[in-house]
């Protein structure tokens, strides 16, 4: 389901929804966060006196200038937005529409953080000390944990599944209406599927089937706060030091770090790269390869194994020191 459209009042009021239907028609997602921008500068243009369907370089130049300490990426983000919206202003007939050129984008120098293996077991031992009988909130977080590390799902697919997305006997687990609006079925290993069922016998006994799997106290979804309060408590139990930037690893970065291992155990049991990452492109729900190539972070515990899977599959793809040397 998509997000609903706010109201909007300011001089595209009429044309932000047609905009967005536009999108989502050739396949965007345009979810909440791109809604609320479109909203946020139909309200800019208001403020500003703004009060027919037009974008002048003026104005779009005001909308552009950074804001306060704003980031670079999210400043190009912001102009992305209005330059593409003018665009289609413009494709529909409007006069006086600037739409401005794309500053170029800087490069991401973020590297996702990926667990060591000896870590990932600092954390279940922790776990297992603070799940008691009866601690909903502990327990909801130690099987999420599981789904997030052992299954690779992003922090909202586990969030939004339902008791009847769960199959206990196969340990299959159904992925409704994800990101991009794709479904897919997701089998768990033997021991998350244990994890699982053990939660449900405990704490979803009299549940109806479309019940949220993991609930706050009021039946809603185990909410944002809660899963990154219990997040932080048990990286810092677990002995998890802030990176750099003064930071704990990021929830999100069990998936990278889900996605690196995985890729290592197909290869320890003869995969080879060409057959392996088709897999697990599949598993995670992306469209295509390149969307899983951004998860292969290495790290040096990682990389030699890869590295020699990558000469047994293609010895000579790579080019060696002396090769052109005479040339």
């Amino acid at each position: 389901m998509y997000y609903k459209i706010p109201p909007c009042t300011g001089p595209f009021r009429d044309v932000i929804k047609e905009y967005v239907e536009y999108k989502r028609g050739v396949g965007y997602d345009y979810g909440k966060p791109a809604v609320y921008r479109l909203r946020e500068i139909d309200l800019f243009f208001k403020r500003h006196g703004v009060t027919s369907v037009e974008v002048t370089e003026e104005m779009f130049w005001k909308w552009e200038k950074r804001r306060g300490n704003e980031s670079v990426v999210n400043q190009r983000r912001r102009t992305g937005v209005l330059i593409a919206f003018s665009k289609f202003l413009a494709s529909r007939g409007f006069y006086n529409i600037y739409v401005g050129e794309p500053a170029p984008y800087p490069h991401a120098q973020f590297i996702p953080y990926i667990f060591l293996k000896t870590e990932i077991v600092a954390i279940f031992t922790i776990l297992r000390q603070q799940v008691v009988f009866g601690n909903t909130d502990m327990a909801a977080f130690a099987t999420m944990f599981c789904l997030y590390y052992g299954c690779g799902l992003r922090k909202t697919e586990a969030q939004n599944l339902r008791i009847r997305d769960i199959n206990q006997n196969t340990g299959s687990i159904r992925i409704l209406n994800s990101k991009n609006h794709v479904s897919r079925l997701v089998m768990a290993s033997e021991s998350v599927r244990r994890q699982v069922t053990g939660y449900i016998d405990r704490f979803c006994v009299g549940c109806a089937p479309d019940a949220y799997l993991f609930r706050d106290g009021k039946d809603g979804m185990f909410r944002d706060w809660k899963l990154y309060s219990i997040y932080r408590k048990i990286m810092l139990a677990a002995g998890i030091r802030p990176r750099e930037s003064g930071r704990l690893p990021r929830l999100h970065d069990l998936r990278h770090t889900f996605c690196v291992h995985t890729l290592e155990a197909l290869i320890s049991k003869g995969f080879n790269l060409y057959t392996s990452l088709p897999l697990l492109v599949a598993y995670l729900g992306h469209n295509c390869i390149s969307e899983t190539e951004y998860y292969l972070r290495f790290i040096d515990a990682n990389f030699a194994s890869v590295t020699d899977a990558s000469k047994a599959y293609a010895p000579s793809l790579f080019p060696k020191v002396g090769d052109y040397e005479g040339e």
